[in-house]
């Protein structure tokens, strides 16, 4: 059996591995890796996806059990020697499940797309809200991350208000100055 070549691990695969299993750990620090090993790394991902899912997703049984088919396959295709392809057939499931439905769309006939072909919400819709603190938290987020349309870093805006105001107004107080204060900006992370 031949011996297995260990492929370059792309900077921004080392990057969410570091996001989901820290900056010091095995998994983040490896920077090439054989087929077995990359076998072994995508099921710790699809593992961590899975409890990721179970604490933060409340749904109907029918669309657990379709989130849970996508993982499936991606963790089967671990199985073959040419595993890639399938791993991203489940996780493309996973994602789309995730926004609502699992397209099916080979009856389709050629020709234009009906207006509603990208539509997943025939059975749930996706709908994110955000509570102040939340609102509070991505703000400063959107700082860190880089967002563009920002004219100044959340943070440092933040520290400003803390200075003239002190630590008495809260988060919620803070998002109403910020609104009326930097219009552009709130609409840049929250339109």
């Amino acid at each position: 059996m031949p011996k297995q070549q260990p492929t370059t691990v792309p900077k921004a695969v080392q990057n969410q591995l570091a996001r989901l299993f820290g900056d010091g750990s095995a998994e983040a620090l490896k920077v090439e890796r054989t087929p077995g090993e990359w076998k072994k790394t995508l099921r710790k991902v699809l593992h961590e996806i899975d409890r990721y899912i179970t604490d933060n997703l409340d749904t109907d049984e029918l669309h657990s059990m379709m989130i849970a088919t996508g993982l499936c396959a991606a963790d089967e295709s671990l199985k073959e020697e040419q595993f890639w392809a399938g791993y991203a057939e489940g996780i493309t499931r996973v994602l789309l499940t995730l926004l609502g439905d699992y397209p099916d769309h080979r009856c389709r006939s050629t020709g234009a797309k009906r207006k509603e072909h990208y539509r997943l919400d025939l059975h749930r819709t996706l709908c994110y809200t955000q509570t102040v603190d939340q609102r509070f938290r991505t703000l400063l987020a959107a700082g860190a991350f880089g967002l563009p349309g920002l004219s100044r870093p959340p943070r440092e805006v933040l520290q400003e208000f803390r200075e003239f105001f002190g630590a008495q107004p809260s988060q919620r107080q803070f998002m109403e100055w910020y609104k009326k204060q930097y219009p552009a900006d709130y609409t840049a992370v929250f339109s």
